[in-house]
């Protein structure tokens, strides 16, 4: 009787130990352009496209920054869900 217990009990971890594999990452994105809203688009797709290369989901934008060089530059920093 024990025996079925542990193997009902290891049954019914299995499927949450797949759930536990999955990483929430951080991934970063920058883009440059002469229009500061094009920079922030590319930055963000930029992030996007890195999140989506390791096979994840985006999730939401943590921080966004643009600043003016000779072009203008900006960074986006993305949550993406990596299983």
């Amino acid at each position: 009787m024990k025996r079925y217990g542990i193997l009902l009990a290891l049954v019914f971890t299995l499927p949450l130990s797949g759930a536990a594999l999955a990483a929430v990452v951080t991934v970063s994105g920058h883009g440059q352009s002469y229009d500061p809203g094009i920079a922030l688009a590319n930055a963000r797709a930029d992030a996007v496209a890195q999140c989506t290369g390791q096979g994840g989901t985006p999730v939401a934008e943590i921080y966004s920054h643009v600043t003016r060089a000779n072009l203008w530059l900006a960074d986006s920093i993305w949550k993406c869900d990596v299983p």
